[in-house]
């Protein structure tokens, strides 16, 4: 035998004798140690994970958000700034591979990425112009430490189970009516747990000691969407758990471990995954109010903030997947953005109507002509063209000028204006000027 394993087998037998002789001198001893010991991890465990304190150096997620197999890709949110999304933030859209036809999805399994408490649950309804429903989509808002919070967006379903320990439908209550229903929670989950299903879904998370995104104008983002949910008696607590505090979001996928993180940034694209991501930042659509610059949202009121209504807000922004590629997200606001500038044939009506309110998007130049958002400055006239609808609809007969003002005894103002006497800016007669057709946009 040698001697490591002599030395081994003594201490393992003087370990047990002195063992022997504490039972001896006080037999309640080890029952003793045993109940404590129980009675500080019960402790520990109904000690809600949302109050702890947030380990430092460890990653905040701890697993995957779904079986990475049935992801497609993976889209940056915000970018093109759909209608009623108050402003570009890094949350991203979940994409499941094809289900058993080209254009249908698979669908997928919503995994708790983390072990957290689940502290609401939102229900939502979506119904026709008749008020048939549509479809119900189901939103879990997640905490796993005080400063980290995250949440899962428009899942199909959700666990029965879940559902069971957060007191059933009839524990929800409504947020201005029954369509929109919601209840407060207090659910432990661990790593990998079902949270439910879906053929795609969204995913933001919320750092709350991170500096606030710089914003121009700040105040406009600090109103309570869900402030109404007073008049049906919702609990204040119930309400700041569902409100997203968008100056604070990050990229999720930032906050993955080492070794889960590459395979989940190499699914950065758009919805079908033609298109890769051409830039190191994961989530590079982060909040983009530049101040002193045109980069950002604009609305077309003076003093509302966009939450409180769906059609108030325009966006110019790059492109969440190609950097070079710069957005103009108009919704259909810029009146002189007219059907008649849309390169179609002239009787595709409806096509042309809708390519005029979809987004534009056009390669960044240099100089006055397609000018990064970020570079505009206050007086000066800027030209855009070669615009195109989408990134692969019909081209735009005409130009865009552009001029953003400050004001000191207001807000910025960015003025805007479809030209469709020009073909291309050098075509446009100096100085550029607008022909009063121009729509008025506000910070």
């Amino acid at each position: 035998m040698s001697s490591a394993g002599y030395f081994t087998r003594l201490s393992a037998v003087l370990f047990t004798a002195a063992l022997i002789i504490g039972v001896i001198v006080k037999p309640h001893a080890g029952k003793n140690a045993v109940e404590r010991a129980a009675k500080v991890a019960a402790a520990v465990e109904t000690t809600p994970v949302s109050a702890r304190t947030c380990a430092i150096g460890e990653p905040a997620l701890a697993g995957p958000f779904a079986p990475l197999d049935d992801v497609l890709s993976i889209s940056p949110l915000g970018g093109v700034t759909a209608p009623g999304e108050v402003l570009p933030a890094p949350y991203i859209r979940i994409n499941t591979r094809r289900g058993e036809t080209a254009f249908q999805r698979r669908n997928t399994t919503a995994l708790a990425p983390a072990k957290a408490d689940i502290v609401a649950l939102e229900r939502k309804i979506d119904r026709d112009q008749h008020g048939r429903a549509l479809a119900q989509s189901w939103t879990v808002h997640f905490r796993s430490c005080e400063n980290i919070s995250f949440y899962y967006d428009r899942l199909d379903q959700i666990d029965d189970a879940l559902l069971k320990r957060a007191g059933g439908i009839r524990a929800f209550q409504e947020f201005g009516g029954p369509d929109h229903i919601a209840v407060e929670t207090m659910i432990r989950v661990q790593n990998g747990d079902v949270i439910g299903e879906a053929n795609g879904f969204d995913v933001g998370l919320h750092d709350h000691r991170a500096t606030p995104a710089p914003l121009e104008r700040p105040e406009r983002y600090r109103s309570n969407p869900y402030a109404r949910a007073a008049v049906f008696d919702a609990p204040p607590t119930l309400v700041n758990a569902i409100t997203l505090e968008t100056s604070k979001a990050r990229c999720p996928i930032d906050y993955l471990p080492k070794d889960e993180k590459p395979a989940w940034a190499a699914k950065l694209g758009d919805s079908w995954g033609i298109r890769k991501s051409k830039g190191d930042n994961a989530c590079r659509t982060a909040l983009v109010d530049t101040a002193g610059a045109a980069q950002g949202v604009w609305f077309s009121d003076s003093a509302h903030n966009a939450a409180t209504t769906k059609v108030s807000a325009i966006a110019l922004a790059s492109d969440a997947i190609d950097p070079n590629r710069l957005i103009f997200s108009l919704h259909g606001r810029l009146k002189s953005l007219s059907p008649d500038l849309v390169g179609l044939a002239p009787f595709m009506n409806d096509e042309k109507e809708a390519a005029a309110k979809d987004f534009l998007s056009f390669r960044q130049g240099e100089g006055r002509i397609n000018t990064p958002f970020n570079d505009v400055r206050d007086g000066g006239v800027y030209c855009y063209e070669r615009l195109r609808a989408n990134f692969v609809g019909p081209l735009i007969n005409g130009v865009i000028l552009l001029e953003r003002q400050n004001s000191e005894a207001g807000p910025a103002l960015l003025k805007m204006e479809a030209r469709g006497d020009a073909m291309s800016c050098i075509d446009l007669e100096e100085p550029w000027a607008f022909s009063g057709n121009e729509t008025v946009f506000y910070r």
